[in-house]
């Protein structure tokens, strides 16, 4: 288990020119810290915590659905990589952040720094795949080529950063419901029961999530792996109870 974070040495202060930007830190976040160390990069994180998806987009029920040999760092393994069972999405936040005490990350990573403006400064000739590829040309030439807007402790003031990289690491989920448009009067708005998106589910604590979906009929639209943990949590829920899941 790792320490706490409050204990840990994050960043305190972003210089006003760096050369390298990570956003987010989840898994892709926290191994393109590692890689890129050398360059003193600024890891900018919306929340108080690593972890992404695992931390902020899980239900209490919610596991990897796969061996947890199979989903790991290749310069780290699970401490208890043979235990057979699928690991809980707290497993796989506490792996995240003894990854992060292993490479010491902490010490790049602005937590509550929410990014919410990028611009594209230009200057530099080379496309990204000759800056990247291995060839001879240096992916860093020392001028910077992208502005960041971030803001942070939800204040509406915007501070600008420049960098000469930015290396986007917020995965492919977001945080913003996408729900399904029906014709006019015949969505939610003539649905007399609750219409909730699964990223607004994951908000509520176990007992608010018990409470909403017990004794009731429930339909979950979709059938990826969000929807087949909600159908999870439904049926606990429903236990023994008249409700049902469809």
């Amino acid at each position: 288990m790792a320490q706490g974070q409050a204990a840990r040495a994050t960043r305190e202060a972003v210089p006003t020119v760096s050369r390298v930007a990570i956003i987010g830190s989840g898994m892709s976040g926290l191994a393109a810290a590692k890689q890129l160390a050398a360059y003193d990069p600024v890891v900018f994180e919306a929340t108080p915590s690593v972890g992404g998806v695992w931390k902020h987009c899980v239900y209490r029920t919610t596991r990897l659905q796969t061996p947890r040999a199979n989903y790991e760092f290749s310069d780290y393994s699970w401490r208890n990589r043979d235990d057979p069972a699928f690991p809980t999405h707290t497993e796989v936040v506490d792996y995240l952040e003894d990854y992060a005490d292993e490479f010491d990350l902490w010490r790049y990573i602005s937590f509550g720094s929410k990014v919410v403006d990028i611009k594209f400064l230009g200057g530099v000739e080379a496309g990204f795949t000759e800056q990247w590829s291995g060839t001879s040309k240096a992916p860093l030439r020392g001028k910077p080529t992208w502005e960041v807007g971030v803001a942070t402790g939800g204040s509406d003031t915007v501070q600008y950063y420049k960098f000469e990289f930015v290396v986007m690491c917020t995965g492919k989920y977001g945080d913003v419901p996408r729900m399904p448009v029906f014709p006019p009067g015949k969505g939610p708005e003539v649905f007399k029961g609750t219409v909730m998106h699964s990223l607004d589910y994951c908000k509520l604590s176990e007992e608010e999530t018990v409470e909403l979906m017990r004794g009731k009929k429930v339909v979950a639209v979709g059938y990826k792996k969000s929807a087949i943990d909600l159908a999870n949590e439904c049926a606990q829920a429903n236990q023994g109870a008249v409700g049902r899941l469809h």
